[in-house]
Order: structure tokens, then sequence, then C-alpha cells
């Protein structure tokens, strides 16, 4: 059991650092867009943002999913050829059409986004980087097919440094505002364009097969729903703030949940092995035994990261970058949602953990209901919350939203292929860290600020006497402590 954890645990490693990589650009332009963007500017780069997010979805309509499975499946060179080639023209015909029509009438989406025509430019320039997105998405996805790592990683940072230098220059140096932020986006999205061209040459051929494009389309369209569903349920709170409470305040709680994110690099970092693990692990006798300890080991790490990054959150944004702060002054009232967010995503991951029955069952049927129902517990609770408890309820609804989907895939699973998960241990889980968070801040409360690294330090403490850990625990984590002091 504990080998196959250990593996899980490696390649959540290497697969985590990869997606850090992608994903950190977030991270990396807070410090820029906090200090040189109003928390005004920075709701309305917010809100467009999150509308490209749910068209990128609209714009791949699962062709990106069912691609990746028929490359790899291919058997030849030519049939690899056919499916790239199929799916390039495809996906190059209707981004392009879908690109046009977002160009051609800005002032539709305008109003649809932003309730003004105000921001036309911003709009046309964003179906430029759809579109260039759309395009560069295959060559990304072919690259992982082949497992060609050191080829994707250096191309994502090559994105990721574009985009950084760019948004330097325009945000920073030359103060365009809003307008920069997204110029800054186009040009990188363009450039890493450019960067995949070789992938063009070698793989995309003049031909299309329609037979293809039929196969690829009954696989992939059936995950639009879902992937839509978990889309909305990331950015519908934006577009409540905006509508309740303005554009200032959608700027301040993007800040905040973004921060909050950290715990979603987590989570894509346990997801990205944990699917090719528990398909591997599956024929074990006592595979649900381990995948019932990995859900306990996911949430021990992650909640002792969460109470961590929460007790100490004021400190990490004082940290100054290049002397830039890492959260704009401005934004500190968003700091408040940042342990709701983190929650939000440790209740996504135990979702991921639960998706066990229905792969293995082959019932990914249920994903649309599950992610469905998240969606409605997601808008309901924004509608009802924001009134009472402003950008703090925005996030409780996402939350919630999350919550409901754990659960009810729980549900689905514990049906389709039984788990003996330990509620036990968890609940202890709770308890133990749920005292070190309450104790951390009331001592901050109090005045004694340096209490919550004391908290924090006893939590492991906690932990032994409420002999949390199992005999064959205890004689690992010895056997590692004694390694690391040795190394020492």
């Amino acid at each position: 059991m504990f080998r196959a954890i250990r593996r899980l645990a490696k390649h959540s490693v290497i697969y985590g650092i990869g997606h850090i990589l992608s994903r950190s650009i977030g991270f990396l332009l807070l410090p820029i867009h906090t200090t040189y963007l109003s928390p005004e500017e920075y709701g309305v780069t917010t809100l467009l943002f999150s509308s490209m997010a749910i068209l990128n979805v609209v714009f791949s309509y699962g062709l990106d999913v069912a691609f990746l499975r028929f490359f790899i499946l291919a058997k030849s060179r030519r049939e690899k050829e056919k499916v790239f080639s199929t799916a390039y023209w495809m996906l190059f015909s209707t981004g392009f059409l879908f690109s046009i029509l977002v160009f051609l009438f800005p002032s539709f989406f305008g109003m649809l986004i932003f309730r003004t025509n105000q921001y036309e430019a911003l709009i046309r320039l964003s179906a430029g980087i759809l579109f260039a997105d759309v395009l560069r998405l295959l060559p990304f996805l072919l690259l992982r097919g082949e497992e060609k790592s050191i080829q994707f990683v250096t191309l994502n940072t090559a994105n990721i440094v574009l985009t950084l230098v760019l948004n330097i220059l325009f945000v920073a140096v030359l103060k365009k505002g809003v307008y920069g932020v997204f110029v800054s986006n186009f040009l990188a999205s363009g450039a890493t364009l450019l960067l995949v061209f070789p992938i063009f040459q070698k793989w995309l051929r003049k031909q299309f097969s329609s037979q293809m494009l039929g196969e690829l389309l009954r696989f992939g369209l059936p995950y639009v729903p879902s992937g839509l569903a978990v889309v909305i349920m990331d950015q519908i709170s934006r577009f409540f703030i905006d509508r309740m409470m303005g554009k200032a305040a959608t700027g301040i709680f993007s800040a905040g949940y973004k921060l909050g994110m950290f715990m979603a690099l987590v989570v894509a970092a346990f997801r990205f092995a944990w699917h090719p693990f528990f398909l591997s692990t599956s024929k074990e006798k006592e595979a649900p035994q381990i995948f019932a300890r990995i859900l306990t080991y996911f949430l021990l790490l992650t909640g002792f990261l969460m109470v961590g990054f929460s007790l100490f959150v004021n400190e990490i944004v004082k940290i100054r970058l290049f002397g830039v702060w890492l959260f704009g002054k401005a934004y500190t009232n968003g700091l408040v949602i940042v342990p709701i967010v983190l929650l939000a995503y440790i209740f996504y991951g135990a979702y991921a953990n639960f998706v066990v029955g229905i792969y293995l069952k082959k019932k990914t049927g249920w994903l649309p209901f599950v992610t469905g129902l998240g969606a409605l517990v997601t808008i309901l609770a924004n509608w009802l919350l924001i009134p009472l408890f402003g950008i703090s309820g925005a996030a409780w609804a996402t939350c919630l939203g999350y919550g409901t989907m754990a659960i009810a895939l729980y549900w689905v699973n514990q049906r389709l292929y039984p788990i003996p998960y330990e509620f036990g241990r968890m609940a202890k889980i709770v308890l133990i860290l749920g005292m070190g968070y309450a104790l951390g801040k009331e001592s901050m409360a109090l005045g004694y600020g340096w209490m919550r690294g004391v908290c924090l330090l006893a939590l492991p403490l906690l932990f032994f006497l409420f002999r949390f850990f199992e005999k064959r625990e205890m004689e690992i984590l010895r056997t590692q402590i004694r390694r690391w002091y040795k190394k020492i």
C-alpha cells in the first residue's frame, strides 16, 4: 500500500511542477495588476477574463479531450496525422467563425458582460486571444500525447515569460492600464503560436475526415456540459458581485480569490497524477483501502496548508518583489475570503478523489448531473448570500458549490464502487486543524501574533496526542526522521 502511495506522491510532484509553471502567471501578475490597476480596472479585467474562460469551453467544444484520446490510441503515423489534421481544421474553422462574431459585434458582448459599450476595444482584443489560444491548443496536447514533457514545459515557460515581460512593459512602464493587460496577452498568445509552428509543419496535412470528425464529436461533446458547469462555478461569482456591488468590489474579490487559488495548484497537481494512478491500481486486492487512505492523507496535507496559509496571509501579502507589494494595499479587504477559497478547493480535491467509481464502471454520464447540481447551488447561493455578506457571501457560494459536487459524487461512487473511507480519522483532522486555526486567530485578536507560529508547530504534536497515526505509519515516520537527521 505505502509503495503505491509513494508512487502517487512522486508523480504528483512532477506533474505539479509543470502545472504550477503554467498556472503561476496569475500569481506573478498579481503584484503588477494590484499595484498599477485600480480595483475597478481590475474588476473589468477579471470580468472579461472570466467570460473568456467560459468561451474557451465553447471554442473547443470537447475536441481537445477527444483529440488526446484518439491521437494516443492511433496505431500508425498516418492515422495520427489524420486525427491531428481533422481536429485542427475543424477547430480553425469554428474558432475563426466564433472569433469573427465576437470581433464584429463587440457592442453586444459589451452589454452582456459589462452592461456598457465602453470596452469594445478590449473585446476585440479578446477575440484575437481566443482564436490564438484555440489554435495552439492541439500542439500542446500533442506534446502531452507524445510525452515530450521538456518541450511542453519549455513552451509553457516561454509563454509565461512573454506574458510577464509584456505586462511589465505595457502596464507598469507605459501605464496603459486595462488595455495594456489585453495587448500583452494578445501579443504573448500570438508569439506562442509562432513557437509551436514547427509542430504544425510536422503533423498538419491537407486532409479532413468526416468519419473521424464524427467520432471525435461523439466522444468530446458530452464533456461540454460538465466543463461549462465547472467553469461557471469558478467564475460566476464575479458577475453577481459586479451586478450587486460594482466593479471595484469585483476587483477586490478577484484579487483575494487569486491568492486562495494557491490550493487550486495543489489540487491540480494531485489530479494530474490521480487518474492514471487509480486506473493502474484498481486491479490490486487492497485498492479500495489504498484509495481511502489517500483521501485521508490528502485532507491532512491540504488542511495543514490551509491553516498555515490562512494564519500568515497578512504577512505573505506584504512581501515585496522588485519594490512592488505582492498584494496592492487597495485590495486588502479581499483577504477575508482567502480561507474560504482554500476550503472550496479542498472540497474540489475530495470531488476528484470520488471519481474512481464512475470511471472504473464507465458511468461518466453522471458527471453532467453532479457538476450541474454544483453550478445550480453556486448560482442560488450567490443570489442569496452576496446581499447578506458581500464578497464573503460570494466565496461561500463557491465553497457550497464544490461541497455539493463532492457530496453528490461520493453518493454515486459508493453505489458503484464502495470504498471504506476513514471518516473517524478525517474527523480528527478537522477537529485538530480547526482547533489550531481558532487558537491562531484568537491570539491575533488579542495582540499575540507570535502565537500563530506556536499553534502551527504544535499541530503535529496534537496528532500524536489524539493517536491519529497507526503503528505502521509511526514506523515510517521514525525511519524518515532518522534519514533527515543523518543528512543534517
